[in-house]
């Protein structure tokens, strides 16, 4: 096997001509394969043989920045002529191939484009430029040293240009045009080496007789992978010589206009067959799904919705990550083996071994084939982009309001218990069974497409999760008529409603929770299917609450009472175990970790048990022995979810950086930002505060002093071992999880107001 073959283009004139160089490189690659015969004068052209027709296509990855697909319709419906036939262009090669989202988030809120491109050539997420990290900072480059320097800093086992390395190694050719393709294939052996003069030949002036000429020179060093930056600017575009082409691309106003006519040009250009695929590698000026198209044929292990490939790693409709194409890219020029041994860790998707020729220029018949039906699924990419944007735009506002209609509805309620009269207390009672189903309703919100509300989006998200909680709230009200049921009844099954939704949810792959108003979504990419931090904290605060309540009332039916409680917490709390911490449903490695020490405590204190030391190790042996099942089956089966790939990460030795990193994690936000670190303050010592009344609010109570002695003898037991429950919950999910205190506040928003609507259900009468 040859010595692979590693290009670098020279500066030259501008982005028209690096484009050129790199499609007749294409062009040579069939050329060298298919039009050359032997050598001599008397030797007539050879047909291509069976191994001639068997070889794959080259491959040919166009890249650029800032487009998405909305942005590629506002073009395409724009006032500039010029503009509006390049976006039409783009959308008809798109019709005619397999369009999908691509997640631009590499390591921060905001990509440049070299973090995009080295995270392309490192098959894990990286960055190579923090210059953009300051307030209002602009993207100025970035450098493989750099690069590789922020790699050991981050802690998450990245190394740039492990795409090149694997190439290297599996002897396949490969070439880079332009700064960011450089950027993406450089390794520690150095930047790809300059090319021979003869193996780039001028893209003017040559036909297929001179192009013949040229590969003849250079037969054995044609690339099968071409990496190519479009929006490179290298060199003097619109110079002497020039043509009207490079003059537009070189004057085209910046963002998406310049990327969709730099992509527009190169499509037209190509007309050797080939397998293209076209990338926005980054856009941080709007942090959004970018665009991408794979060649027509590409299929993903996990089948295809429709007419969108569903993403190998994401599970999602028509949304891949950047971290797949490196895998994807190393699998189509060298095989499923060189992808196992290079030890990236992305989605593998199955290019075709065919290719096919660029875009022309667009129809106007009314009867073009892409103009409507086939254009569907470009829509669908563009709503599901801006309903990422929304869910990420609509988290903290969600958040204020959840946690500000917890508060409200606890400070209603231990007002109203100051002063007890039967009317009040109903309805408060009823009030906090509405807070009690506000995670339910936040989760429902998402079956309307709240997030077409523009600038209003996070309004209408507000309003159709308060509405969704309103109707699960009516439904109590009308279960609560039932003799057998009654208000107690209706108020456990409603507090139920949040961890059933949220886990049936998550078990279907979270439908629901992803780009929700408080779930995880493509912008911020953190998770995309199974339990979010979020969804764990508001299902595992109001689980422990209905299973304290249904268990106390389950075991005062039954004589045997200890067993009654181990069935009546054990079996709920087994199945949701099973739903959180299975690797195809939850894949929650933290969430299994802090579930069932919290389900152990509080099934403890509900049976009178008491917990020592030698019990408490014996319940952490066996909840690393159970999640420790799940993550070896995930690695086993290799599916690779959040479990599995912690296995590998052991396996190679990654996973002491990556407890670092998440160790990390909890104390990031108090040391880099101010605002973060006062609210901090303010909260600790607002539940200081809240302890320090609450402990003594307490102990008054129980001498039969202050206004709260009442509730003594109305208060039933069960409520004491939920809080010791709670509190285990709390704090194995703030040590576990990368969210940090965060995951505090939703279960405390969960727990309080579905405990106040159990206890306020039960009829409490006057003192």
């Amino acid at each position: 096997m040859s010595e692979p073959m590693r290009i670098r283009s020279r500066p030259l004139r501008g982005v028209a001509w690096e484009v050129r160089r790199a499609l007749v490189l294409v062009a040579l690659a069939l050329v060298t394969g298919v039009m050359l015969g032997p050598p001599g004068p008397s030797a007539a052209p050879a047909a291509p043989g069976p191994a001639a027709s068997a070889a794959p296509a080259p491959l040919l990855v166009l890249g650029v920045s800032e487009l998405s697909w909305a942005s590629v319709r506002e073009l395409a419906a724009g006032d500039d002529p010029q503009l509006a036939a390049d976006a039409a262009t783009v959308l008809q090669y798109a019709a005619a191939n397999a369009p999908v989202n691509l997640v631009q988030r590499t390591i921060g809120e905001n990509t440049c484009p070299a973090d995009g491109w080295v995270t392309l050539g490192a098959g894990m997420r990286a960055r190579a430029d923090v210059s953009h990290t300051g307030p209002g900072a602009a993207c100025s480059g970035g450098s493989w040293a750099e690069a590789t320097r922020l790699a050991q800093a981050d802690g998450y086992g990245t190394e740039p240009g492990a795409l090149a390395t694997a190439l290297d190694a599996a002897g396949v050719g490969y070439a880079a045009v332009g700064d960011g393709a450089v950027l993406a294939l450089t390794n520690a052996a150095g930047p790809p080496e300059a090319a021979e003069p003869g193996v780039l030949p001028a893209p003017a002036g040559g036909g297929t007789e001179n192009a013949g000429e040229r590969a003849s020179a250079s037969t054995a060093a044609e690339p099968d992978l071409i990496l190519v930056d479009l929006m490179s600017t290298a060199g003097s575009p619109g110079g002497a010589g020039a043509t009207d082409a490079e003059s537009a691309s070189s004057t085209a106003p910046p963002g998406p206009a310049r990327a969709v006519h730099a992509l527009a040009q190169a499509l037209r250009e190509l007309t050797a067959p080939a397998r293209v695929v076209v990338v926005s590698v980054a856009d941080p000026q709007d942090p959004s799904p970018q665009l991408a198209v794979l060649p027509a044929g590409t299929t993903s292990p996990r089948g295809s919705d429709g007419t969108l490939l569903v993403g190998p790693t994401t599970h999602r409709r028509g949304l891949i990550q950047l971290t797949d194409l490196a895998p994807t890219l190393l699998a189509a020029v060298a095989g499923q083996d060189a992808v196992a041994a290079s030890g990236l860790t992305g989605g593998v998707l199955a290019l075709p071994a065919s290719g096919s020729s660029g875009a022309s220029a667009p129809s106007t018949s009314a009867a073009d084939p892409a103009s409507a039906a086939d254009l569907g699924a470009v829509d669908a990419l563009a709503d599901d982009a801006v309903h990422a944007v929304a869910s990420n735009r609509a988290v903290i506002p969600m958040t204020l309001a959840l946690l500000a209609a917890t508060g409200a509805v606890l400070v209603a309620v231990g007002v109203g218990l100051r002063h007890p009269q039967s009317g009040r207390l109903g309805r408060l009672g009823w009030a906090a069974c509405w807070a009690s189903a506000l995670p339910a309703g936040i989760w429902l919100s998402n079956l309307l497409p709240w997030w077409r509300a523009g600038a209003w989006a996070p309004m209408a998200a507000a309003v159709t999760a308060t509405a969704a909680a309103g109707v699960l709230t009516g439904a109590a009200a009308l279960l609560a008529l039932a003799p057998r049921l009654g208000r107690p009844g209706a108020a456990l099954l409603l507090t139920a409603s949040g961890p059933v939704v949220l886990l049936v949810d998550a078990a279907a792959g979270a439908p629901l929770g992803f780009n929700g108003p408080l779930g995880m979504n493509a912008v911020v990419a953190g998770r995309f299917y199974g339990v979010s931090n979020t969804a764990f904290a508001l299902a595992a605060g109001a689980l422990l609450v209905a299973v304290a309540a249904g268990a106390d009332r389950f075991a005062t039916a039954h004589t045997r009472r200890r067993a009654a409680v181990a069935v009546a917490v054990g079996v709920p709390g087994a199945i949701a175990l099973a739903v959180d911490g299975a690797p195809q449903l939850g894949a929650d490695v933290g969430g299994a970790l802090t579930l069932l020490p919290a389900l152990v405590a509080l099934g403890a204190g509900l049976a009178g048990v008491r917990l020592g030391l030698r019990r408490w190790l014996g319940v952490g042996l066996v909840t690393v022995g159970v999640v420790g099942a799940f993550a070896v089956a995930d690695y086993a089966a290799g599916s690779r979810t959040h479990l599995g790939g912690f296995v590998s990460q052991v396996v190679d030795g990654r996973a002491g950086a990556t407890l670092v990193r998440k160790a990390a994690a909890l104390t990031a936000p108090f040391l880099t930002s101010p605002l973060a670190l006062l609210a901090l303050v303010i909260g600790v010592g607002v539940a200081s505060a809240a302890t320090w009344w609450l402990r003594r609010t307490v102990r008054d109570a129980r001498a039969g002093v202050g206004a709260y002695a009442w509730l003594v003898a109305a208060t039933p037991a069960w409520p004491g071992p939920t809080l010791r429950g709670l509190a285990v919950l709390v704090v194995l999910e703030v040590l576990v999880n990368d969210s940090g205190l965060t995951m505090l506040l939703f279960s405390a928003a969960a727990a309080l107001p579905a405990l106040a609507a159990l206890l306020l259900s039960s009829r409490v009468g006057p003192r």
